[in-house]
């Protein structure tokens, strides 16, 4: 029987609701991109929900505030990936926090 990968992206924003629609969207779309569930992890069989909430210092910046998991090798995969992103942002983003949620599962 094939294994099935369920990753499950679930997003919490925060911020100010004028800014909907503008670069929260862009922002999410690429968390949403970027985040994947590690292929060496996935195979050993981890799942766990992983927490991240991050600030935006200015363009191609983002703070890491948290991460949170269960799992020590998840949350180290996944800040190395959120470390990566660089996005270009607009203005009125910079300085407000995000927060994202990622459940990664493996069903048989």
């Amino acid at each position: 029987m094939k294994t099935v990968i369920l990753f499950i992206a679930l997003i919490l924003t925060t911020g100010s609701f004028a800014l909907a629609g503008n670069g929260e969207t862009l922002l999410d779309r690429i968390m949403h991109r970027k985040i994947s569930y590690p292929e060496s992890l996935r195979e050993k069989g981890i799942e766990t929900t992983v927490r991240v909430k991050v600030r935006v210092l200015a363009e191609n910046q983002l703070e890491i505030i948290e991460i949170d998991s269960d799992s020590k090798e998840m949350k180290a995969a996944i800040e190395k990936q959120v470390q990566q992103i660089k996005i270009r942002v607009p203005q009125n983003l910079i300085g407000n926090t995000f927060n994202y949620t990622y459940k990664f599962q493996v069903q048989k």
